[in-house]
């Protein structure tokens, strides 16, 4: 397996390594740490869920909105 400087210390470390024996990284390996990555998925997934629901709420109000305002217009004039 190759050999690749800790992003943290520099300290030469394998690639599948979880943790630098030198200063204890997770992943010196890779760019950016594992906390790092966990952050930006759960930002990600945030964001999509707010998307899921800003939609989901638009559709709502424009599709039962007028069939409510309707129906109390009707009720409202004896119907």
């Amino acid at each position: 397996m190759p050999l690749v400087p800790c992003r943290a210390c520099g300290h030469n470390v394998d690639t599948s390594a979880l943790a630098c024996p030198s200063c204890g990284a997770t992943d010196p390996g890779k760019k950016i740490s594992r906390q790092q990555r966990e952050t930006r998925a759960f930002v990600l997934q945030l964001v999509v869920a707010l998307l899921l629901f800003g939609g989901g709420s638009w559709y709502v109000w424009h599709e039962f909105m007028p069939v409510i305002k309707a129906a109390i217009v009707k009720q409202n004039q004896g119907g």
